[in-house]
């Protein structure tokens, strides 16, 4: 029996596991599934700790609209 799964399929597994899904995966799918893990922890790592200029750069963003409100 043959699976195709969509890189739509995988993420979605990232983020609703299902049981018994890794016996279906062919090699290429799980180092594709592997991949798109890497990224999604990439992203939830930025999520959580966000650079000290991404913070700067809100904060100034903030003080020029509350300039223009006032």
């Amino acid at each position: 029996m043959t699976q195709n799964f969509t890189p739509n399929d995988l993420i979605k597994n990232l983020y609703e596991p299902e049981k018994g899904l890794a016996d279906f995966l062919n090699s290429d799918d799980r180092s594709e599934l592997a991949a798109f893990q890497q990224v999604k922890n990439t992203l939830d790592e930025g999520f959580l700790n966000p650079s000290d200029r991404c913070v700067d750069a809100i904060i100034a963003y903030s003080k020029r609209n509350i300039a223009i409100q006032s």
